[in-house]
């Protein structure tokens, strides 16, 4: 049983944590002052017995009348923010609010100055309330909301602003909660702010380095960008540097003035060279401090810069991003897992103001004009960060959300996407099918000779497992992005070299749903003296297509011992692919590749025919169809397995964001029923969908950097819904159905019945032509026979919505439309 009081407040823990915040304060000079812990995160989960000292920061009072007593607790499976907040329990009323409150303190003021006041609070049901106040020790008002305080089960904010109008220095802001409509209904509070606006705004502005300024090692140099009047830049002067840190004469260092305290992110302005991944990469300290350029540990890795990052002035500085190389850029190094390697912010205490912060060389042709850190609870638009301006505690942009589930999901066939950073975001609410783009390639996990780099590789397998979704390994063999150092070893040595290769990664991967064992070997084989590996591409090729035997007798003995290879090296059962692109457009390459695909078929070594579904293969006028029943002549599966549909297919700069769309959705409304109508594909997989994938400047996008869907994108989801087993029309099992919804057109209810012809688990829920689920009507097994349910689509805006039913794996779907 907690204690009670009559009323009269326990100042000494009050002074207790006033003279810790002072401290804090005097030092640095605190930009925005609160009480400690104000959202309860430096407090155990649990029931406070203590009302003075249990939650540190707080006092909480109880009448001596109020019986039996309110319970407070700390709760981590209910928050605002982070993963606490306070519950309060109310038994029992007093003779007034502030019979039971709950006091955050201290908050330290200055007279005459003017604070903003923000608290959130929740309930279990509605009908709760409570009052919040700003006072001085003698329990005179600043400033309250009391009146028409309605607790719902959402958290909401309550805010105010208030003048201090004495000469106090330590205030209290009580909560209070004696209420009769909180009586069995527990109430939530959490995130308790006071703050001095124009402390808070000052602390906003973002602190800009200019990367000049500093202690550059020996290797660097200094520029100005003729193109982008007033830009200074550095870069390093030698060339890349393989391995975890940047070496000697390879840093800069600089000496940064913070404000005041509190937690940042790092930004950057970048300017990625015409190498592009190959002039993408640097290192920068996971700390402040000096940092030891021959230690790894010391230093964190950004790579991948070339399809990240933002430009645009009003564009919000938040996530990947999706700008190009040879532009001026601003990156969030902080707000991003760059190459896999975890990134995070930067801690500012009150004492430590100046803090070294340092960065390192990794790739050359990568330049650095400037670098700013900003609060990480602000956001900060290109505009900002270019001017000093200081960012907003709000989002500025619109962001859009989705929901899910994936367009394929529980339709027996998948419609998958490539992984990478930049195309990680919101995956799972779209896709239910990994393929890595670039991790899985030789040179990009062995670049230095034994030296394994897993990560995103690692990344991709974990989301196919952690979601159930079939994992496709892209790539064992190709004639691009080898490891370079493989051309200068003897076929024998690189022998041994594919084989360890071949076992690295069926040891660190051993359930591939399907393993990609040859890619492009029509257009790209391993070798120098083709057509389009000679000169410098030749490294990039790896050079060992003797190693695997040549063109030998057959003309494509080199794959024959690849697929041989994996056949005993890989699991038993693994599917082999092969892949290459260009098929879909020609109907004599279609008929070359069928020559590869049954010499592997003759030898029981392949499994599923790839084929690349790139924009330039299936412009109007691809022989799509006949191509794919060509290929289903083999009697194997197909496999659409690199497949984007541009909106800009030259890059023109004539071409309006309006026709992009037009195209865009054109193509797709044309391309891909062919594919998803065919019985023998199995599964497509995208080549990208965000921003920053290999075509972004031909608009194969399909959304926006905010997310927000283009018309592709939600033409697909529709047809996916209304077909989703075309494919599969004659199979007997597939009689689960939509009946009926009658009324139709209606503009309150409707009543829906399906048909099961067995029992099965079922889910039927309406959605909108977002994607966005309205309401799930059933959810669960149900026996055979015919069911019906009712739709109430009240408050529903009028317009057309999907009903989806999933019996199992028969998805059946109808349009039914609200009239208003």
């Amino acid at each position: 049983m907690p204690t009670v009081t009559d009323r009269q407040p326990n100042w000494s823990s009050f002074v207790r944590a006033f003279a810790a915040l002072v401290l804090l304060g005097a030092s640095g000079g605190a930009t925005a002052q609160t009480n400690i812990n104000s959202s309860f995160e430096d407090t155990e989960a649990g029931v406070v017995t203590d009302l003075v000292d249990g939650i540190e920061g707080w006092d909480l009072e109880v009448n001596a009348s109020v019986s039996p007593a309110p319970e407070f607790a700390v709760v981590d499976d209910v928050a605002h923010t982070g993963e606490k907040s306070l519950r309060v329990a109310v038994a029992a009323t007093g003779d007034n609010a502030y019979d039971i409150q709950a006091i955050g303190t201290p908050v330290s003021v200055e007279p005459g100055k003017m604070y903003r006041y923000t608290v959130w609070a929740r309930a279990d049901a509605t009908g709760a309330t409570a009052a919040f106040t700003v006072g001085n020790q003698a329990f005179s008002e600043y400033g309250a909301i009391r009146d028409n305080v309605n607790l719902t089960t959402e958290w909401q904010e309550y805010t105010f602003d208030f003048t201090i109008t004495d000469e106090e220095t330590v205030i209290r802001a009580p909560i209070h909660f004696s209420f009769a409509g909180n009586v069995g209904t527990a109430v939530y509070i959490d995130d308790l702010t006071v703050v001095d606006p124009e402390a808070e705004a000052a602390a906003a502005v973002p602190v800009i380095v200019e990367a000049e300024g500093g202690t550059l090692g020996s290797d660097f140099v200094t520029g100005d960008d003729p193109g982008a009047p007033g830009t200074s830049f550095i870069e390093i002067g030698t060339p890349l540097v393989d391995g975890d840190f940047p070496g000697a004469n390879r840093t800069a260092s600089y000496e940064v003035t913070f404000p005041g305290p509190g937690t940042f992110d790092l930004f950057a302005r970048v300017y990625v060279g015409p190498a592009t991944f190959d002039d993408d990469s640097f290192f920068y300290g996971s700390d402040f401090g000096d940092r030891d350029p021959t230690l790894a540990d010391d230093w964190t890795i950004a790579n991948q810069l070339a399809s990240a990052g933002y430009a645009q002035s009003d564009d919000v500085v938040r996530g990947l991003g999706a700008e190009q190389s040879e532009i001026w850029k601003w990156v969030n190094i902080s707000g991003n897992n760059f190459n896999g390697v975890p990134a995070d912010s930067f801690t500012v205490t009150a004492g430590n103001l100046t803090q070294t912060f340092e960065i390192g060389a990794r790739e050359n042709g990568l330049r650095f004009d400037k670098l700013a850190f900003g609060l990480s609870s602000h956001f900060y638009t290109v505009a900002n960060l270019d001017n000093g301006e200081a960012g907003s505690p709000t989002d500025p942009g619109t962001v859009f959300e989705p929901t899910g589930p994936p367009l394929a999901d529980g339709l027996g066939r998948f419609v998958g996407n490539v992984y990478s950073n930049a195309q990680r975001p919101d995956y799972e609410f779209y896709w239910n099918q990994v393929t890595p783009e670039n991790a899985g390639k030789w040179g990009s996990v062995e670049g230095v000779r034994d030296v394994m780099n897993w990560g995103q590789l690692d990344a991709a397998y974990e989301l196919a497992k952690d979601n159930d979704w079939p994992f496709r390994f892209h790539i064992l063999i190709w004639g691009a992005q080898q490891p370079t150092w493989m051309a200068d070893l003897e076929p024998a040595e690189q022998l041994e070299e594919i084989e360890e290769w071949f076992q690295a990664v069926a040891d660190r991967y051993p359930d591939i749903d399907y393993l990609e064992v040859v890619n492009e070997p029509l257009h790209d084989p391993p070798d120098c003296e083709h057509p389009g590996n000679q000169g410098t591409n030749c490294a990039s090729s790896g050079d060992y297509i003797d190693a695997l035997g040549g063109y030998g007798d057959t003309g494509w003995d080199w794959i024959i011992t690849a697929f041989e290879m994996a056949r005993e090296i890989f699991p038993e059962g693994t599917p082999l692919v092969l892949n290459d692109y260009g098929i879909l457009s020609s109907l004599s390459s279609a008929a070359q590749y069928r020559e590869i695909v049954e010499l592997l078929q003759a030898r029981d070594l392949i499994d599923v025919v790839g084929m690349q579904g790139h924009a330039f293969s299936t412009r109007t006028g691809a022989p799509i169809t006949p191509v794919l029943n060509l290929l289903a002549e083999t009697g194997l599966p197909i496999m659409i397995t690199e497949f984007d549909v541009d909106g800009n297919p030259n890059s023109s700069g004539t071409i309006t964001d309006e026709q992009s769309d037009t195209n865009q959705l054109r193509d797709m409304e044309r391309i891909f029923p062919q594919f998803w109508e065919h019985p023998s594909v199995t599964g497509i997989t995208l080549w990208g969908w965000r921003p920053g994938h290999w075509r972004t400047e031909q608009d194969a996008f399909l959304v926006q950097v905010n997310g927000e869907e283009r018309p592709a994108l939600v033409w697909l989801r529709q047809y996916l819904v209304e077909n989703g087993n075309v494919a599969n029309e004659d199979d007997p099992a597939a009689s689960a159905a939509l009946l009926s919804a009658a009324p139709n057109p209606f503009s309150a209810t409707t009543r829906i019945t399906y048909q099961l012809p067995e029992s099965a688990d079922v889910r039927l829920a309406v959605y909108d032509l977002l994607g966005r689920r309205v309401v799930t009507l059933a959810d669960g097994p149900r026996a055979a026979g015919d069911h019906t349910t009712t739709f109430d689509a009240t408050g529903l805006a009028g317009g057309t919505y999907l009903v989806r039913l999933q019996a199992g794996a028969i998805v059946s779907a109808r349009t039914i439309v609200v009239v208003r």
